[in-house]
């Protein structure tokens, strides 16, 4: 059998302690797996069209950008339980009008502009509900963290500084990013205004579908029990409980969001 090269994006340290503990874990059941990791995402679609990986640990829009170039022929093979139903959500000040009208007129920073959760489907859906961001409020975008689509979560974190600073009216934050602000006691003082309809997160995309090697792979992640003494950790950094079935059905606004030019 040969190596299964597996591609991910180097947004934080952490990403090189997930992958070294999964790598071992697939090694040791019978899959010669390696990972390679990648600066960007534009970088990692790259490879996977080169061939150069075999599977791609993808963000939302570096699959529907790969479903795009590939005429609809790659395949989310599997995501984590949390990738399904994310939403995102334009968070006040307590007491701040809420809904879109409430918004309106205001300052609303949102995060980096290939951010699907912080920018692209806040603005789509902004724009379906007869909306429209770049008129409708002052709108202050933060391009902090491009080529990572989000996923540091950098800047939404300081749209939400410059909020409690005054600066700010209101701000974008991902559903993930409010949950986690809540269980660390930091939302204190904000509501939500407005939330946008769900949407999915990552998937492991493939092009080539039909090979074996990729159904041992996703056999493999269904196996993953993060009560393993191996798995803990690696599993808990990627904020996955269990692995299910690849879902093409949550990315239909992204498509939209990306064929408008967002």
């Amino acid at each position: 059998m040969q190596t299964y090269r597996v591609g991910a994006v180097a947004y934080h340290p952490r990403v090189v302690t997930i992958w070294e503990g999964f790598r071992a874990w697939f090694q040791q059941r019978g899959l010669p797996m390696e990972y390679v990791l990648h600066a960007t995402y534009e970088q990692q679609l790259e490879a996977l069209f080169a061939g150069t990986i075999d599977v791609a640990w993808n963000t939302n829009l570096a699959y529907v950008r790969a479903r795009e170039r590939s005429g609809g022929a790659c395949r989310s093979l599997a995501m984590r339980d949390s990738d399904r139903d994310w939403t995102s959500h334009a968070v006040v000040p307590d007491g701040a009008p809420l809904g879109l009208d409430g918004l309106r007129g205001r300052r609303v920073g949102f995060g980096d502009s290939d951010s699907p959760q912080a920018y692209i489907l806040p603005v789509h859906h902004m724009r379906r509900q007869g909306f429209d961001p770049f008129t409708d409020l002052e709108l202050s975008r933060l391009d902090r963290d491009l080529g990572k689509h989000g996923d540091t979560g950098g800047a939404e974190l300081v749209q939400l500084d410059r909020l409690r600073s005054g600066e700010l009216d209101g701000c974008i934050l991902s559903g993930p990013t409010l949950d986690a602000l809540r269980r660390e006691g930091r939302a204190d003082g904000l509501a939500v205004a407005w939330t946008t309809p769900p949407f999915h997160h990552c998937n492991f995309t493939a092009l080539d579908v039909s090979d074996a090697d990729h159904a041992h792979f996703v056999e493999l992640l269904h196996r993953m029990d993060p009560r393993d003494r191996a798995l803990c950790e690696p599993m808990q950094l990627e904020s996955v409980h269990r692995w299910v079935d690849g879902d093409g059905s949550g990315y239909t606004d992204l498509v939209e969001a990306v064929r408008s030019g967002l």
